[in-house]
């Protein structure tokens, strides 16, 4: 259930926010980065304990297990699929690298809260791992790997002094980077999957569609260029 409260919350809080963000980005970057030391205090120092059971379970999880910076990635990765743009879509779309950027500062706060333990076994002490945990790591650092290069060519400054057709060909980095959060997830989930099962299904189902929607305008855009070729011809 955090999945969908999170999705909606993040969905509404772009489209109410985008035109401030797309004027003062800079201030939300900013914003982000001080949730991101919130979070990783909030974990490290044990605030939890001091908090409501409820604050904990559906606000701040939402940020300490990457749910939001999933959601945000989710947006993201949906606009994509769009084939006949809206009003709506049009608003996010105008946001989409800035929500790129929130949405890789909001990771790292979940992979330096949870993950730097996880990394440090990775590396240390490897046999101590559940092979869940120990994939889930090796995958995470993986996604690292890909979330930095992708979110540091979603800056502005950093696009327009890249050549037009590499920075395409590395954003395209953003399709095997999403389905690897999936796996991620999954692999994780694996450990508890009776407990987990709704969530399992709601996850499989947006990946799914995305899949499925992006095969589909994959299939639309081919039939558009096969189509404006044969005009050429004649």
């Amino acid at each position: 259930m955090n999945l969908i409260i999170a999705l909606i919350i993040t969905t509404l809080f772009y489209l109410i926010a985008a035109k401030s963000i797309k004027k003062y980005a800079e201030f939300y970057y900013i914003g982000t980065y001080a949730v991101l030391v919130i979070v990783v205090l909030y974990h490290f120092r044990g605030w939890a304990a001091d908090v409501p059971t409820w604050f904990d379970s559906y606000i701040m999880s939402i940020f300490t297990r990457g749910i939001f910076s999933t959601t945000t990635f989710m947006v993201v990765m949906f606009l994509g699929v769009v084939t006949k743009p809206n009003s709506v879509s049009r608003r996010l779309f105008s946001i989409r690298g800035e929500m790129s950027i929130m949405g890789c500062i909001f990771a790292l706060a979940h992979n330096i809260a949870f993950g730097l333990t996880h990394f440090k076994n990775l590396i240390f002490n490897p046999s101590i791992m559940p092979t869940p945990v120990f994939i889930a790591s090796l995958i995470s650092l993986v996604l690292i790997a890909m979330m930095i290069p992708l979110g540091i060519t979603s800056f502005k400054t950093v696009r327009k002094k890249m050549n037009g057709k590499s920075w395409k060909n590395l954003q395209r980095m953003a399709y095997p980077f999403f389905i690897l959060i999936y796996v991620h997830i999954m692999v994780l989930y694996s450990m508890m999957w009776k407990d987990k099962i709704v969530d399992i299904v709601v996850y499989s189902v947006i990946f799914g569609s995305y899949i499925i929607l992006r095969l589909r305008k994959y299939a639309i855009t081919r039939a558009k260029k096969r189509k404006a070729q044969a005009l050429k011809s004649i």
